[in-house]
């Protein structure tokens, strides 16, 4: 057997213990009889342990260390040197999380494997999410681009986000951080229990307050003011091969938002405007895995719990209903309250079970199933949904009364695949799925991804498959009627929606040694029945949720790296996109042509020493909306194009293992495009420190 085959065998048969070790990491040993750890290493893509070059999915992987090196201080900065991943800021508040190119709600955002409750409509699913993450307690983050509805079901048409948190060491510690902003400023602890018996713990707190910032061409700030987040993750060693784990997680925000005065036709519609935000959420869950020498198991249940309350304070003056010639009757309480409010609730159970098998040399079989159900309540329901009653509430001297209901949907789902190594050069791995849904009923979606090593440094990889989204709870039965701004938007949901559908395929060529490594990959995307809002008899302020839109998402994506020494790397990636709406040919908003990233990083690996990371990025014709919120909402404002880049520095000196201090700049030179939400130079500055 030549020397390839044999590395070969030795790193699918890796691949094979890995993932019989669940989601551990992989350990290896090499000659002089260290063990160290294998950073590329990715659970997310098949369900089992694998490295990201064997795997057939277009994967990245974001650690700890990477993530350090970059002075993030929230998850969206982890992001933004990721490949093909698009974390814009999403207006005043929230930010896109966009893969390849697909909308935000076709990101299946996960932590730790398992979903999390959340808003539910195309403008608002996931555009929060990752806002709520503690970025201390992260381990790392693993995406997958492209769809992955074979393994996960719905809501993962774009990819992945897999946000996996740290776990208890052997020996206990203490992470004491501190970091400040033009965002934000925040301080956080992380304390390691250690190993104490059959148990071993950690628990994250974060504590952090939001900065104002009121945007030019915008109708208001951010929302600003304090957030907490507490995780705690308990494992006890059952013995046997087998393992207990709980987690508990809380979240709390208490924020506001400021609007600037406004008038129409000489009446003030807005004066002194402020809307209040208290958002809350916990989250638990309990695991039970075990090992054979044969078997990889886990059975799971977890619950998602959200509550969101809005109160919304406006002084304009009180006007009686106005009758002018030729515009009818205006009646400001309905077009610009004085007082509104808002209630939503939005709940998440779940429960699951997989086993991991090797059969023989050459097959690992997975297969699972799951049942979860989402419960949506409130106000944004109206009377859209069950159990309908009506809430009162004052403000400002106005009693606001609101209908008020509740509705479910249940999701059960079964899923099989097969890791199959055809021989020493061929991977395989087939996937089919099957989810019913209480709302549509079922849907079976295929993949089939293989990896082709030429030898040890050359690959390539393709995948075929298909994907959908389910239609929410909220656009299947939303009846709202709230203020935003200056005007009152009423939305409606449509229990007849179709879920969304995509069939996706791409191909792959990777080359890497020592010091030099390449990938460029091909891919496209056919989506149809996408579900968007409909404006109803012309009216911008009214909406009802439909199944209108086809599209086609082409693009290239590249990544070219150099390793000139042990101390010093340049990194270049660029992303085309082609994103087509097929109703009229035009291209899709909010994406850009192209986007290329080059970086140059340093690092002494002195434990006393520094490291820096340079990069500059270039956007080039990103499509946006031009005009005011009448005609963005009426889908007839113009479109155009924006072009600009920005250079960015971070710099990190350390103290030894777990010290540091670290500070970065981005948007060096100040450039803004408001059209594209590039609102001039941030910057963030911390220290951490490890007992």
């Amino acid at each position: 057997m030549d020397s390839f085959s044999s590395s070969k065998k030795r790193m699918l048969t890796t691949a094979v213990l890995c993932a019989l070790g669940g989601s551990l990491p992989v350990m290896a040993a090499p000659a002089d009889g260290d063990v160290v750890r294998t950073k590329d290493v990715i659970v997310t893509a098949t369900r089992t342990a694998e490295e990201v070059k064997v795997v057939p999915q277009s994967v990245e992987v974001i650690t700890s260390e990477d993530i350090e090196k970059l002075g993030a201080t929230d998850v969206y900065q982890a992001l933004k040197l990721a490949s093909n991943v698009d974390v814009t800021r999403a207006g005043m508040a929230g930010h896109n999380v966009m893969i390849r190119g697909m909308s935000t709600n076709h990101t299946l955002i996960l932590v730790n494997g398992m979903r999390r409750a959340g808003e539910d409509t195309s403008v608002t699913q996931n555009v929060y999410a990752l806002d709520r993450l503690s970025l201390s307690d992260i381990e790392r983050i693993e995406i997958v681009r492209g769809p992955a509805s074979a393994q996960y079901g719905s809501d993962a048409l774009g990819g992945v986000i897999n946000i996996i948190t740290k776990k208890s060491g052997v020996e206990p510690s203490v992470t004491v951080g501190a970091s400040t902003g033009t965002s934000s400023i925040n301080n956080y602890y992380h304390i390691n229990f250690g190993k104490q018996g059959n148990f071993s713990g950690s628990l994250d707190m974060r504590f952090s307050k939001l900065r104002k910032q009121m945007f030019e061409d915008s109708d208001g700030s951010n929302y600003y003011g304090p957030t907490q987040d507490f995780h705690f993750d308990g494992n006890f060693d059952l013995g046997r091969n087998q393992n207990l784990n709980v987690n508990l997680g809380y979240y709390h925000e208490q924020t506001a938002a400021d609007y600037v005065d406004e008038s129409m036709m000489g009446f003030v519609t807005s004066r002194d405007k402020k809307e209040w935000y208290d958002f809350s959420r916990k989250d638990f869950s309990l695991a039970w895995t075990g090992k054979t020498p044969k078997n990889d198991w886990m059975i799971r249940t977890y619950y998602s719990y959200l509550d969101k309350d809005n109160n919304l304070y406006n002084n304009r003056p009180y006007y009686p209903s106005i009758t002018i010639p030729g515009m009818g009757t205006i009646d400001f309480d309905k077009m610009a309250p004085r007082y509104d409010w808002d209630k939503s609730k939005y709940k998440l159970f779940g429960i699951e079970g997989k086993d991991t098998m090797a059969i023989g040399e050459d097959h690992l079989l997975t297969f699972g199933a799951e049942y979860r159900t989402n419960k949506v309540e409130g106000t944004r329901m109206g009377d859209g949904g069950d159990d309908v009653h009506n809430v009162d509430r004052w403000g400002n001297g106005t009693q606001v009364t609101k209908p008020y209901s509740e509705q479910s949907v249940d999701t059960y789902a079964a899923y099989i695949q097969d890791e199959w190594m055809v021989n020493d050069k061929l991977l395989i791995i087939p996937s089919i799925r099957y989810d019913h849904d209480s709302s549509f009923g079922g849907e079976t979606t295929p993949k089939i991804g293989a990896t082709y090593f030429l030898n040890d440094h050359n690959r390539f990889k393709a995948n075929w498959g298909k994907g959908f989204k389910a239609p929410t709870i909220s656009e299947l039965y939303m009846n709202m009627h709230r203020a935003m701004g200056p005007y009152t938007v009423n939305v409606y949901g449509n229990p007849d929606l179709q879920p969304e559908e995509t069939e996706s395929w791409d191909i792959s060529y990777e080359y890497n040694d020592e010091k030099n490594w390449g990938k460029i990959t091909y891919f496209e995307n056919d989506i149809k029945n996408l579900i968007t809002s409909e404006s109803i008899n012309g009216s911008p302020f009214d909406a009802r949720y439909v199944n209108v839109a086809r599209a086609e998402i082409n693009g290239v994506e590249l990544e070219l790296g150099h390793h000139f020494n042990k101390n010093w790397t340049i990194k270049a990636t660029s992303n085309w996109l082609d994103a087509i709406d097929k109703s009229d040919d035009s291209r899709l908003e909010n994406r850009a042509k192209n986007i290329t990233t080059l970086q140059l990083m340093y690092d002494d690996l002195d434990p006393y020493g520094y490291s820096v990371v340079l990069w500059n990025q270039w956007v080039n014709k990103y499509r946006h909306a031009v005009g005011d919120t009448a005609s963005s909402m009426s889908g007839t404002s113009e479109l155009a194009d924006a072009t600009y880049s920005t250079l960015n520095l971070t710099v990190n000196k350390k103290f030894g293992n777990g010290n540091r201090i670290f500070a970065g700049v981005d948007n060096i030179f100040d450039e803004e495009n408001h059209n594209a939400y590039l609102y001039g130079r941030t910057w963030v500055a911390g220290a951490e420190w490890t007992f």
